[in-house]
């Protein structure tokens, strides 16, 4: 019984864990392409304005949420055309390295 309760309690720590890791690769690509979005609203204003309907929070946020769907579908086009390169790069082909691989394009 004690065997089990431990067992269990080490899989919960796990998945608390792998959890975490999850929110924290995720925050880290958002801030990433913010600082992208930043940069782009600073150096062509027009354009940007133009882009995403003005310079404020909500116009940054969409910039955001383009700029993290573009690296995504960079990664996984990568990855389709490369996989044995991409592995290699990247630490294996699932959702991690996918993330791996966005934050790597947002730099």
């Amino acid at each position: 019984m004690k065997k089990t309760i431990a067992i269990a309690a080490a899989a919960a720590t796990m998945a608390v864990m792998a959890f975490a890791g999850t929110a924290t690769a995720d925050a880290g690509i958002k801030k990433l392409a913010k600082q992208e979005c930043k940069v782009e609203r600073a150096t062509d204003r027009a354009e940007f304005i133009a882009k995403y309907g003005g310079t404020g929070k909500a116009a940054v946020e969409r910039c955001v949420k383009a700029e993290k769907r573009e690296a995504r579908a960079d990664c996984k086009e990568d990855r389709r055309e490369e996989p044995a390169e991409f592995s290699i790069e990247y630490g294996g082909t699932g959702s991690a390295a996918i993330k791996r691989c966005v934050a790597d394009e947002l730099r």
